[in-house]
């Protein structure tokens, strides 16, 4: 039954962004730890309120991760959207509804549904034009996690089963994250608290709400030129299709 979650079916493409051609179920990643903020003017790039939320963030990669994620909407909004194409970046505004437990993006008096995920410098961002149940996720594959015990003190017994199957640390460490970007992308997907999705069985709930899932797993270098392993979930509407385009180059 749960076969079919590990099969690594998801799309992800590497490619330029000059080369990239966008479907309306597409998602960007790509990995802001290469970005240097001293190449931006933030007034140009960012709304006034963007701008007091990036002030908060104390670390550079958080600074990053978030002008990356709103840059790479307010490109998806530019060739999505032709009404919106000549709008200034700094009239493009992202913020996020309670009430909806959705990120926003205001342009033009129109409010576009998006969802974004982050891990350690990779990021990813999407449009959710039509507002149907669509979520992702992405988290860096640790070995360092205490994965097991996390999984014991969080998870379903059955999915528990799954991650201590495997003999070798690896394989645990695949599955116990695979299931963890499953629960998240499921979590904004259907705009519930994610505490609430740990301990039920992740591929019951998806079969239960009637929602696709599709995973893969990708390498991206860091600063040291060492490989890092993330691993990306999808869950949508099943008449949908999205594919991820890892970026090798970035707006600016």
């Amino acid at each position: 039954m749960t076969e079919h979650y590990f099969k690594n079916a998801l799309s992800i493409t590497s490619t330029q962004l000059i080369n990239l051609s966008l479907a309306s179920n597409s998602i960007l990643l790509f990995n802001a730890k290469t970005l240097e903020l001293s190449d931006f003017n933030l007034p140009d790039c960012l709304s006034p309120f963007e701008l007091t939320i990036i002030n908060r963030r104390k670390s550079p990669q958080a600074k990053q991760e978030y002008l990356a994620t709103r840059l790479l909407l307010k490109h998806l909004i530019k060739v999505t959207q032709p009404q919106h194409t000549h709008v200034p970046l700094n009239k493009m505004s992202t913020e996020f509804d309670e009430a909806s437990s959705k990120l926003q993006i205001h342009v033009s008096g129109d409010v576009i549904n998006t969802c974004i995920s982050h891990s350690h410098g990779l990021v990813g961002v999407a449009l959710n034009l039509d507002k149907s149940e669509f979520g992702f996720d992405i988290e860096k594959v640790s070995l360092k996690r205490p994965f097991e015990k996390l999984a014991k003190h969080f998870y379903h017994n059955d999915e528990i089963t799954l991650i201590t199957e495997p003999t070798n640390t690896q394989a645990q460490a695949d599955t116990f994250f695979r299931i963890w970007t499953l629960k998240e992308s499921l979590a904004k997907a259907t705009s519930r608290p994610i505490a609430k999705l740990l301990s039920p069985n992740v591929f019951d709930e998806l079969h239960s709400a009637k929602l696709s899932a599709c995973s893969n797993s990708i390498t991206v270098a860091d600063s040291s030129d060492r490989n890092v392993c993330f691993d990306v979930s999808v869950v949508h509407k099943k008449s949908t299709d999205w594919r991820c385009f890892l970026l090798n180059d970035f707006i600016n």
